[in-house]
């Protein structure tokens, strides 16, 4: 049982208070009351916004490494610069969004971000220096996301913060899917530096929308806060200690099993005898997949339980296994939509994650599951990558596929069974 006194799912305000509502207020929530919210437009426009810029030019840099250098290997380690520098930023930077006013981080990590991508954009730059650059500004995605997140839990509390987390993970997948799509064709079209160019003046508009639209709020650390190594240790210690969070964290593995397609994408093209607009509708094909998700499956899962997870965790790495037989270009698609559709599960356990962790530590905690979320997924698209060079993306794609079937199988049942004996508080 979580002690709703340690920051339960029911609602807090911006110290970290708990505040009681009346039973049976959030299951009212609508699309139209979260929007209704000021700070949450603002929040919702600036991530959208930034999202598809930041998708487009990741596309187009992985696609353009690969034509430019044939290389599957060079391909992952460029994928996986996206995503492996929180394995530093998480711990030691996420807690920034508990020390500093959540606001004040945002703004500067997206004006910092805008900097280097516009570095990144000078005609010429070698591959090396573009790995830096970018390994530069993923470090500033774990501040600004525990910011973005925890600001958001306090804009929309208790069960609002579901809907909020799903219609903006709604948002992002469209984002992505536009992303990924559009890529490898933009780059083809106008080159890559005015690509990032393009994903700088994004990142730009998002600062000011969130300089102007979101409310600044004190600090929330409490003034007698350990270290930021202490602090990172304190956080663990209460994710551990509960193991709900602790399942939740884990199931990060499973989702990690479901990139092979986004980073295989463009091999895989290839060997079915594709160019660059096959890879772009496959690496775009997940995102679609979690859009659809996000729309249909609240719909006929009004209340996700312990069984429903159990499912659709494993739905979301199974369908991978087909790869064996080499789908054709639609197969693949209807395969990994599927998958991406599935990992819905995620939405209302990442939603209760954030919330039952304590305001004066919800920066850290958020920056920990981002963290075990992305170099999870970095480690998965550096081991795709360079495995690629030797053996067949369908075989890699399947493999994963197994072996994330088998993680989500285990973690389903710890979870059904944790169930059994917790409960949230309301």
């Amino acid at each position: 049982m979580v002690d709703p006194d340690e920051g339960g799912i029911g609602d807090t305000d911006h110290r970290g208070k708990h505040v009681s509502k009346a039973a049976g207020e959030h299951d009212r929530v609508s699309y139209a009351d979260i929007f209704a919210v000021p700070e949450f437009r603002a929040l919702f426009i600036s991530r959208g916004l930034s999202t598809v810029g930041d998708y487009t030019a990741r596309a187009g840099l992985v696609v353009a490494v690969f034509t430019e250098t044939g290389s599957e290997a060079l391909m992952g380690v460029t994928f996986a610069l996206t995503v492996l520098p929180d394995l530093i930023g998480g711990p030691l930077l996420a807690g920034l969004a508990d020390r500093l006013p959540r606001r004040a981080v945002m703004v500067a990590t997206d004006v910092g971000r805008a900097l280097l991508v516009l570095v990144m954009a000078i005609p010429g730059m070698p591959l090396i220096a573009l790995w830096g650059l970018l390994f530069a500004i993923r470090l500033m995605d774990s501040p600004f996301g525990s910011s973005y997140m925890s600001t958001m839990s306090v804009v929309l509390p208790g069960k609002q913060l579901v809907k909020g987390t799903a219609v903006t993970q709604l948002v992002n997948h469209v984002s992505y899917t536009v992303g990924y799509a559009l890529g490898g064709v933009v780059v083809a079209l106008v080159g890559l530096s005015t690509v990032l160019v393009l994903n700088a003046a994004t990142f730009t508009i998002s600062a000011l929308i969130v300089l102007f639209g979101v409310v600044g709020r004190p600090a929330t650390a409490l003034p007698d806060s350990s270290s930021w190594v202490g602090s990172t240790r304190t956080a663990v210690r209460y994710i551990v200690g509960r193991p709900r969070l602790l399942i939740t964290m884990l199931f990060a593995i499973a989702i990690a099993a479901t990139l092979a397609t986004e980073t295989l994408a463009a091999p895989y093209a290839v060997q079915i005898g594709y160019g660059p607009e096959i890879a772009g509708m496959l690496m775009g094909a997940g995102p679609a997949g979690i859009v659809l998700g996000i729309w249909i499956l609240p719909m006929l899962i009004p209340d996700q339980g312990p069984r429903h997870v159990a499912a659709l965790s494993i739905l979301s790495c199974a369908p991978l296994i087909l790869f064996f037989v080499i789908p054709t270009p639609a197969a693949a698609l209807a395969l990994i939509i599927v998958s991406g559709a599935s990992l819905y599960y995620y939405i209302p356990l990442q939603a209760e994650y954030t919330q039952t962790v304590p305001d004066s530590m919800r920066g850290q905690a958020v920056g920990l599951m981002f963290t075990m979320m992305r170099v999870t997924q970095g480690l998965a698209i550096l081991t795709f990558g360079l495995v690629a060079t030797n053996v067949l993306s369908s075989t890699v794609i399947a493999v994963s596929g197994a072996i994330g079937t088998a993680i989500a199988l285990v973690l389903s049942m710890w979870w059904v069974r944790t169930c059994r004996t917790t409960a949230v508080p309301q």
